[in-house]
């Protein structure tokens, strides 16, 4: 099993979310570094700039669920995924714990993708 954090079309009530939707959903958290988010129908996450930490969801998936998701994300040759420290959030025993998981980040934003500033996707597709 491997971790994945997940910020855009895969999370909960997005429409991408089926493919890891049977993975085990460990919590909700952001990366321990900043990024820069951008949107452009689809969230984009560059490592080239430091604009504000990633918010999103952290699940355990099989080997399988990992290949279909870099057959979406077309791993390595449009984004590529890189483990990254992220900090989970621990409602209910109010603490952060530290875990290392892969991320899809991708350098090839277009052109007039919008930067989102405070690093959570919103772009919900209800299914």
């Amino acid at each position: 099993m491997e971790l994945v954090f997940v910020y855009g079309t895969l999370k909960k009530n997005h429409g991408n979310h089926s493919l890891i939707s049977s993975s085990r959903f460990i919590g909700k958290g952001h990366t321990r570094n900043k990024y820069a988010l951008y949107e452009y129908g689809i969230p984009y996450v560059t490592q080239r700039e430091k604009e504000s930490v990633i918010h999103g969801e952290v699940y355990s998936v099989s080997k399988y669920a990992l290949l279909a998701l870099d057959l979406l994300e077309q791993h390595p040759d449009w984004y590529y995924r890189q483990k990254t420290d992220i900090l989970l959030y621990d409602v209910e025993e109010d603490v952060i714990k530290e875990v290392s998981a892969w991320l899809y980040f991708c350098d090839k934003i277009p052109f007039d993708a919008k930067i989102n500033t405070s690093g959570t996707y919103k772009n919900y597709t209800t299914s």
